[in-house]
This record gives C-alpha cells, sequence and structure tokens, in this order.
C-alpha cells in the first residue's frame, strides 16, 4: 500500500494485490501429487514431479479432475484470496480495480510442463504426442475450474491474467500444436472479460521473435513483452498492446535514472506511435530496483509520451541494447 500510495500513477497488479505462495509455477503440479521445494532467498520449484513415467498420464486421467478447492496450492490459494478480498483497502481496490474480478492464474502449458520437467515434455512432443495431449487437455480441464472458483470468490471475471513461457522454447509448429490450443482455450472462455470492458493479459518475457506470426494467434489482448524482443517489432508483427519492455534485472535495477529515462525514450520512439504501448518492466520489478528508478520512467513517459507524439523529442540517437539490458549508458543529460 504504500507503494501505491508513493507511486499513485503505476498500475501494480502483480506486487502486493495477490497472494504469493508458489501457486505461479506449482498450481498445476501440486494439485496432481507434486511437491515443492521452499527456498530461502529465490522463488520455490516443484521437487517432486507428480509424472514420472507415460504411464502416470494414464493415472492421472482414471482420477480425473481433482478437486480445485482441496488439491495442491491452489486450493490454499483459493483461501488466501478470500482473506485478501475481506482485508485489503476499499478504496484502493475500487480506484485500481485491483482483485475483484479479477484472475490471476498460474502458468498453464508451463505448468503442464513443471509436472514432468522441461526435458520430458519436449522430448514426448516427439515420442508420445497423443499422450501428451491427454495430459494437456486434463491440467487445462483443472484449469479452467480453478478460475471458475476464483471467479466464486472476486466475482465475474473482468480481467485475466496468464503467465506462461512455454512458447519461447519451441518452434512454430510445436507451438500451434501444443500450446496454442490450450491458452486459447482458456482466453476464448474468458472473452467475456473484453466485453466486460477489460481484458486478458499473456505475461512473457522469453523471447519469441521467431515465431511472432504464430504467438499472434493467441486470444489475448495485452502482451507483458521481456527486453529480449523490440518493442517495435512486437507492435508491427502482431497484434498485442506491448507492454514492458525494461529489463528488470538490467537497466531497470542497476541503471543511472538518466539512463531510464533514455531506454523509456527508446521504447516510445520504436513502439509509441498509434498507441497500445503500455510502459513498464519487461516482467516483475526485481528485488533492490531503485525508487529513483521508477521514477525515472514516469518522468520520460510524461515527457515523451504524450498524444500526438513530439518527433523532435524523440528523434535521438538511440542506446545499444547491451547498454539498455546492462545500464551501462553514459549520462544522455536528459532529466
Amino acid at each position: 500500500m504504500a507503494f501505491q500510495k508513493r507511486f499513485p500513477e503505476i498500475y501494480n497488479e502483480q506486487m502486493g494485490i495477490f497472494p504469493e505462495i508458489g501457486e505461479f509455477a506449482g498450481l498445476i503440479a501440486t494439485a496432481f501429487g507434486g511437491d515443492m521445494a521452499w527456498m530461502p532467498d529465490a522463488p520455490p520449484w516443484v521437487r517432486v514431479y507428480p509424472i514420472k513415467t507415460v504411464e502416470d498420464i494414464d493415472r492421472l486421467l482414471a482420477n480425473d479432475v481433482p478437486d480445485v478447492k482441496k488439491a495442491g496450492l491452489g486450493a490454499d490459494y483459493l483461501k488466501l484470496i478470500k482473506y485478501f478480498w475481506d482485508w485489503f483497502p476499499k478504496d484502493i481496490r475500487e480506484e485500481y480495480e485491483y482483485l475483484d474480478r479479477n484472475i490471476y492464474c498460474g502458468l498453464l502449458v508451463e505448468g503442464a510442463m513443471l509436472s514432468m520437467g522441461y526435458d520430458k515434455f519436449f522430448v514426448w512432443m516427439y515420442s508420445y504426442p497423443k499422450e501428451l495431449h491427454k495430459w494437456l487437455d486434463l491440467a487445462t480441464r483443472y484449469f479452467l475450474e480453478y478460475c471458475e472458483a476464483i471467479e466464486e470468490i472476486l466475482g465475474d471475471a473482468k480481467y485475466i491474467f496468464i503467465p506462461d513461457h512455454s512458447p519461447a522454447f519451441v518452434n512454430e509448429a510445436q507451438f500451434e500444436e501444443f500450446i496454442l490450443p490450450y491458452l486459447n482455450r482458456v482466453f476464448d472462455k474468458y472473452q467475456k472479460c473484453v466485453k466486460a470492458g477489460g481484458w486478458r493479459f499473456w505475461h512473457n518475457e522469453g523471447s519469441v521473435k521467431h515465431i511472432y506470426k504464430a504467438v499472434d494467434k493467441i486470444h489475448a489482448e495485452i502482451w507483458q513483452v521481456g527486453a529480449f524482443d523490440d518493442m517495435g517489432d512486437v507492435k508491427k508483427y502482431t497484434h498485442f498492446c506491448a507492454r514492458g519492455n525494461l529489463h528488470p534485472p538490467g537497466i531497470l535495477q542497476r541503471g543511472k535514472p538518466e539512463e531510464v529515462v533514455e531506454a523509456t525514450r527508446q521504447i516510445i520512439y520504436k513502439a509509441g506511435e498509434g498507441g497500445k504501448l503500455w510502459l513498464g518492466g519487461g516482467g516483475g520489478i526485481a528485488p533492490g530496483t531503485p525508487l529513483e528508478n521508477l521514477e525515472a520512467m514516469l518522468i520520460a513517459a510524461k515527457k515523451y509520451g504524450k498524444y500526438p507524439l513530439d518527433r523532435s523529442l524523440l528523434d535521438k540517437p538511440v542506446i545499444t541494447k547491451k547498454e539498455w539490458l546492462m545500464g551501462e549508458t553514459s549520462q544522455y543529460g536528459v532529466m
């Protein structure tokens, strides 16, 4: 709450608005019998896979979809969101539309991957594709029931946020067979978000420049773009409102404020024309990020991002990719 009051211009649905208990990576794995490893200073990870052999898929299918209100971390998460809904300050909820009618889910296809290990998933795309589709269908049915359980607490969905980095790992044909149908199965169900004046949000920092044409088929309005895709290309080759893509552990965390201003100007220069640009971090904000750097991003947005865009302000030499990522630029004197 202190952060939101400090930065009222920042929409901050991913930090402090929802409980974080490992459900991001472990939602599907723990629902089907997996277990998590808990770290003192790092995110938790799936320690015990529920799927070790291809026969395990038939075993899980025989038991069908687990009870979302009893199984795994998802069951705990549902209790915690009810607590957040009861105690989250109503004035901030209403002003920013936080929490109410928001579905903030864990990983979907990538969550299915983490239930067996990335290595098995990629090998089984070739060795056991039919069995893999059976597993993806089961995991997606669980995921949809989980989303419905969230709606029972927070109300009919207006916003849905699905993180999934799996497209970055595959080629176009693999994406269209093993990933796209399952992502769109959920996004299509939540077309009602758009009808209600909201949006569907896909988070993925992984680079997908090799399959822009394919990821353009994802039925979401917003894509949170990582630092390794070019925002201008994202705007050129896809339909998304591009959100990002200042590198969280790079220039946002380690750069000087004037370097953040310049990097933000570069993003507006490349991707600002025509709107559909949402400035921010290309992922979550890294621990230890100076608040001055977030202020610098806001300063740049106000200076360079007013419509119609002033090309005389924007038409300056841009910094290199390495400088942008690592915060190694010289001072630009633009503040």
